[in-house]
């Protein structure tokens, strides 16, 4: 049963006043900026559908954003930001460039080359990736064809709308080229979303607000995207070109591209290019109108502010003509020393949050006690650019310690703790109960300490998840600290808390990034690593077993073999002597058996699968692999 959101209280609209008077709201260029160039809004109001009818995007989510002062139930900042991106539609950032923008969470750009267009990331989702063509075709003469594509960087809002573009049958004759960095493109891009895919997508549904209704006391934005869509198609094409080195140059359509690349940074595999005779550079999501993620809260690897800092200098030195910078996230910067001042500033942030924090660890500070201690300088800080609309100063600078220190802080205390659920038995029964403990936490929610409120009543919650009063008051805790957050995010986890506490576990509206579609476009040997993951260690204890398999096509056809020994799952790409079992089938059966019930046996008996040996062996193995559910509890024990 929904419940209703709760008024912000008098201390947080005093602290969202505040704000008022501490930031720079009396520049306002970005407001030019941002309509800059618009050639036509989105059609339609802005809704996106399937095929089969399901509303995919739907821009009137966001019609509660409105010029005007902000509501008390959100910080000025981040209303602020959302009232920009809730700019939306087909844009000309210069002639040839031309961006489609807040139709999904990521811009598509679209570079018109001579007889060709070329179309840098493709949005999240396919359907609002041709929502996005279709729109650029109805403003623009000649119907010029897609020729190429570029995904700047690894995550899914950047290649996962690409059969909205294009089609595998056109990359794979050459009539498309699919460019991108690094020579692992696909290991990080569908290793991220499939391997730890069940958890990031649960984690992101609350670091994303997807689980949260649309307004002011609920989802307001992403900060860099209005939201990330909640249904439509992720999809992946692999990359025909890809770029490993700085320097490296292809022509497309006409037109020069010269690439930096900007490993570790923001993605793990990521880079910037500049063309030339446009004077237009991108450095991808490492420079955007908002602070980015060193340590993002769905969950990812920890990036290298550093790096991040280094990067944009380099690009900085290798392209001082740049005249325009667009990304793939909010609006372009015009203007040469707009551009410089702007990459500056980015670069002397990230380089101050990495710098900063290991000085303070130097002197013996925690990452909490960093974070509680700092914050950027104003000449950083006041910069628009730099707000936390994505990372926030305060998870950053844990960010960079977790980086480059670990988990760990040092302290023995913290080495080998009680688990949260029997560590708040303790504690309960050392301040006089739970009834005791609700009681500070109501006497700390009323003078308007929100997080000793939301540690105290959520001992309770560990305690006994059923003590609905303790439930209540987190969460009414939980609420307040989100209508006082400037970070999106933060906005989003402390609102969808406090709505699950209230409400319970969702059973829908998570979506899994390991669709069974971004499972079939892994290369085998990152497949075959995802089910080892699926591996239950400890119900497998005791069993061995080989099976040697013939692939018949696929990425990695040829011989290969699975080795189950010491509760391990092994690999390898050659054929095994003495075998329990070997099999001869395609990839696409190989993926059928070991993931979907009954498979198997039915792609036996049809012929699919040819089988000698025992064939219960393969039986053993998949029953010894978990299955993943994204609906576990956050704000208790799942232990």
């Amino acid at each position: 049963m929904r419940v209703a959101p709760k008024a912000a209280s008098d201390v947080t609209a005093a602290a969202n006043r505040a704000a008022l008077r501490q930031l720079a709201f009396d520049d306002v260029r970005d407001f030019a900026d941002v309509r800059r160039g618009l050639i036509a809004p989105l059609p339609d109001g802005g809704v996106i559908r399937t095929s089969d009818g399901e509303v995919v995007w739907d821009l009137a989510w966001f019609s509660f954003i409105q010029d005007g002062p902000a509501p008390d139930s959100v910080h000025p900042s981040l209303w602020r930001q959302s009232q920009l991106i809730a700019e939306a539609g087909l844009y000309e950032v210069l002639e040839r460039i031309y961006q489609v923008r807040n139709h999904d969470l990521a811009n598509v750009t679209i570079i018109e080359g001579d007889g060709g267009l070329i179309v840098v990331d493709t949005g999240s989702k396919a359907e609002c990736a041709k929502f996005a063509m279709d729109l650029y075709y109805a403003h623009r003469p000649g119907h010029l064809p897609v020729v190429a594509v570029i995904y700047t960087h690894t995550h899914i809002d950047h290649y996962g709308g690409i059969t909205g573009i294009t089609t595998p049958e056109d990359v794979a004759s050459g009539k498309v080229a699919i460019l991108a960095p690094g020579e692992n493109f696909g290991k990080y891009a569908l290793g991220e979303n499939v391997i730890c895919g069940n958890v990031m997508s649960r984690r992101a549904a609350h670091a994303f607000g997807t689980l949260l209704p649309h307004g002011p006391q609920g989802m307001v934005s992403d900060g860099g995207g209005l939201a990330l869509p909640p249904t439509g198609t992720f999809a992946y094409i692999e990359p025909t070109d890809t770029i490993t080195a700085t320097g490296e140059t292809r022509t497309l359509a006409g037109l020069e591209f010269v690439f930096q690349m900007a490993p570790d940074t923001e993605a793990p595999e990521e880079f910037h290019f500049y063309i030339p005779e446009l004077k237009a550079l991108t450095c991808a999501e490492n420079a955007n109108h908002a602070l980015h993620n060193i340590q993002t809260l769905r969950g990812a690897r920890t990036r290298d502010a550093a790096n991040f800092a280094a990067c944009l200098d380099e690009a900085m030195e290798l392209f001082p003509d740049a005249e325009i910078h667009y990304g793939p996230h909010t609006w372009p910067v015009w203007g040469k020393d707009n551009v410089t001042e702007f990459l500056g500033s980015q670069r002397d942030t990230y380089k101050y949050l990495h710098d900063q924090s290991l000085r303070l660890a130097n002197h013996g500070l925690t990452p909490i006690e960093i974070a509680e201690n700092l914050d950027l300088p104003a000449s950083l800080g006041r910069a628009w650019w730099n707000r936390g609309y994505h990372g926030t100063v305060n998870h950053n600078l844990k960010g960079v310690y977790a980086k480059e220190l670990g988990w760990y802080d040092g302290n023995p205390m913290h080495l080998h703790p009680l688990p949260p659920a029997d560590s708040a038995k303790r504690y309960l029964q050392a301040i006089g109960g739970a009834d005791r403990v609700l009681e500070l936490a109501r006497e700390a929610f009323e003078a308007g300490d929100y997080r000793w409120v939301v540690e105290l009543a959520g001992q309770a919650v560990f305690a006994d998840p059923g003590n609905q009063d303790a439930r209540h008051l987190q969460a009414d805790a939980y609420e307040q600290l989100g209508y006082q957050a400037e970070g999106p995010q933060w906005r989003n986890l402390y609102l969808t808390a406090a709505q699950e506490l209230r409400e319970g576990m969702p059973t829908t509206g998570v979506q899994s990034t390991g669709s069974i579609e971004t499972i079939m476009a892994m290369p085998l040997d990152l497949f075959l690593d995802y089910i080892a993951v699926r591996l239950n260690g400890p119900k497998a204890a005791g069993t061995t077993l080989v099976i040697n398999l013939d692939l018949t096509d696929g990425d990695q056809p040829g011989p290969h073999s699975l080795h189950l020994t010491n509760s391990v799952l092994h690999h390898r790409t050659r054929h095994t002597a003495n075998p329990d079992l070997t099999l001869r089938l395609g990839k696409a059966q190989l993926a059928g058996a070991l993931l979907l019930p009954g498979a198997f046996t039915a792609a036996v008996d049809a012929g699919q699968i040819s089988a000698e040996g025992d064939r219960s062996v393969f039986e053993t193995l998949t029953g010894l692999l978990d299955d993943f559910s994204p609906n576990f509890a956050l704000t208790n024990s799942n232990a």
